[in-house]
């Protein structure tokens, strides 16, 4: 279970908004709304909001960019369907992904003729004049601004971290499967047995596996044992085949060809690199 101790949290929000002006909400791990400063929304959003059709553009663009953020595990800076800048900053406790802060409504130069393109094609008339009069009262926002708001969100997600404001009252599925497959890489850790290990569906661990590890869980696996292998080929004087049994692969040959490919070289010339660059340090 995750805690959130809210009303310092929401303090702190609210001091971002205030002191920036740019509007900043705190998201949970399934994108519903923690704390928005005034349920604040700029009022051309706002407007825009108003057509169920552009409303769901809205959340479409939102939806992405929350996707973008979880996979790449760091802030994702897009323009949403009418070309205002929008930022998400993933909050990441224990190496897992348990909320987001997004940061946007921001309109910079480059885009203003775009988002004044897409205006005209507003369905309503009354509100397209409307949105021409909001959006002359847009304050531009350079990159050097975005890029200092998004150091800031960064900054204050840490700071949450820090400060225990959000807790684990148990340790997370997302720890548990990361440190199961560390000590287990020489056992069986198909897709099949790890759901039966921690008892869920394929789907469930593909969206753990992406949310806390950024990657899928074969991938996650196969990095790991490759990390592993490349210890062991430095480290000590067990064979390949050895070698290839203690990080899950019977097939030694396969192995070769998988660690080709992850590393560009076979196992043996990564051995040799490693002895050379030791006997030249020393």
């Amino acid at each position: 279970m995750l805690g959130f101790r809210m009303e310092e949290i929401s303090e702190l929000i609210n001091d971002i908004n205030i002191i920036t002006k740019v509007n900043c909400v705190l998201y949970d791990k399934d994108f519903h709304i923690l704390h928005n400063y005034k349920n604040s929304m700029c009022r051309f959003c706002s407007l825009v909001r108003t057509d169920p059709a552009c409303s769901r553009k809205c959340l479409e663009s939102d939806m992405k960019g929350f996707d973008h953020a979880t996979s790449q595990r760091r802030p994702y800076r897009y323009q949403c369907h009418m070309g205002l800048t929008e930022t998400v900053t993933p909050i990441v406790c224990e190496d897992v992904i348990v909320g987001y802060m997004m940061a946007g409504q921001n309109l910079q130069r480059e885009h203003l003729e775009a988002v004044k393109e897409r205006i005209a094609h507003f369905p309503n008339v009354e509100t397209r004049e409307l949105l021409l009069q909001e959006l002359e009262r847009m304050k531009l926002t350079t990159d050097e601004e975005l890029d200092a708001m998004s150091n800031l969100v960064q900054m204050c997600a840490s700071y949450l971290y820090m400060k225990k404001l959000i807790r684990f009252n148990e340790t997370p599925p997302a720890v548990l499967l990361r440190q199961y497959i560390e000590a287990h890489l020489e056992d069986d850790l198909s897709i099949e047995a790890l759901c039966k290990i921690f008892n869920m569906s394929k789907s469930s661990l593909y969206l753990l596996s992406r949310n806390a590890l950024g990657c899928g869980v074969t991938e996650y696996i196969r990095q790991k044992r490759m990390q592993k292998a490349c210890e062991l080929l430095t480290d000590t004087s067990l064979t390949i085949g050895d070698i290839a049994e203690r990080v899950g692969y019977a097939d030694t040959n396969y192995f070769n060809k998988v660690f080709k490919r992850h590393t560009g070289i076979t196992p043996g010339a990564f051995r040799r690199n490693g002895t050379m660059a030791k006997t030249t340090q020393k």
